[in-house]
């Protein structure tokens, strides 16, 4: 009697990680094919414009137009990893959240308990903490930030922090020479960026992203050996 089994998922990746991932690019998508006007709204509401926060909070340069209110002005810091301006960053950013954050995701899990939601507060703290120092780097005006970037980064630290096992530190050696490599790579990136990418990279989402990535994820593995004491 033959058994019918079934065949394996396309992705094995539990379904937040798997989730954050199709977000992305559906968000890029339902952009792309909708009109004009509602991709300009998304832009205007979803990335980070240096000029217009500093200007928000009285620091930015006269000609700058403010946020309308706290809210407008503080969702871009996360929304803004909704945002891409192509397919092959939303798709790449997409698939660097499954590379990474399968192995994160299994990590913060505690026997029966999932670890998606430790997953998505380190993805969101990366983008956060990308958008953060790419806006305190571009003051009082600078390009806007938007793409997933920043949480991938993030979810990358992680990923490396897993590979030193328990006792994985974020001022260890391994991951210090890891974060100096990532840091050089970004830095020629961003130099040779306009001629290789057709436009600059922001290394402060990518670096800012890493450390936010690496000390979130940390605090949760701490809490989750305190849980197995």
């Amino acid at each position: 009697m033959m058994r019918h089994t079934k065949p394996p998922p396309m992705i094995e990746a539990p379904p937040a990680v798997v989730g954050l991932a199709i977000l992305i690019v559906v968000a890029h998508a339902v952009r792309v094919f909708s009109p004009a006007a509602w991709q300009g709204f998304a832009f205007s509401v979803g990335s980070l414009q240096p000029d217009r926060f500093w200007a928000s909070v009285g620091l930015g340069a006269p000609e700058a137009v403010p946020y309308g209110s706290p809210v407008s002005a503080l969702m871009p810091f996360l929304a803004d990893f909704l945002l891409h301006d192509g397919w092959a960053g939303a798709i790449l950013n997409a698939a660097l959240v499954i590379i990474f954050g399968r192995m994160v995701h299994a990590s913060l899990s505690i026997g029966r308990k999932s670890g998606g939601l430790p997953f998505l507060i380190v993805f969101a703290a990366s983008v956060v903490g990308g958008s953060l120092l790419h806006l305190v780097t571009q003051f009082p005006a600078g390009s806007a930030l938007i793409g997933a970037s920043g949480g991938a980064s993030g979810l990358f630290a992680a990923w490396v922090l897993i590979q030193e096992g328990r006792g994985g530190q974020i001022l260890s050696k391994r991951f210090l020479t890891v974060f100096l490599f990532f840091a050089g790579v970004n830095a020629a990136l961003w130099l040779m960026g306009p001629a290789i990418l057709g436009a600059r990279i922001s290394w402060q989402a990518h670096i800012g992203g890493f450390l936010a990535g690496a000390v979130a994820f940390q605090i949760f593995r701490a809490r989750r050996r305190l849980r197995r004491i």
